[in-house]
């Protein structure tokens, strides 16, 4: 789930493609700008639900979708 800057969920096609401790990967349909912040929350087996901020480092384009690569900036578990 990707939210926008007043805070609601950005409709669109979205995938996670890899998480570390320091940063993910995901593709979607939705353009963003390198440097550009990005607030989210991943919803993992292991780890639960996480919210998190983090900004754009690169981006690939691909046939139908985008590749986007990100640094966390924080990451908290989720209230409940």
């Amino acid at each position: 789930e990707i939210y926008d800057k007043s805070g609601r969920l950005i409709v669109g096609i979205g995938k996670l493609i890899d998480f570390s401790m320091v940063g993910a990967c995901f593709s979607t349909t939705k353009q963003f700008a390198e440097g550009e912040p990005i607030t989210a929350r991943l919803r993992l087996l292991q780890e639960g639900v996480l919210d998190i901020s983090a900004h754009v480092v690169w981006s690939r384009k691909k046939d139908n979708a985008t590749l986007y690569g990100i640094d966390f900036d924080l990451v908290k578990k989720a209230r409940r």
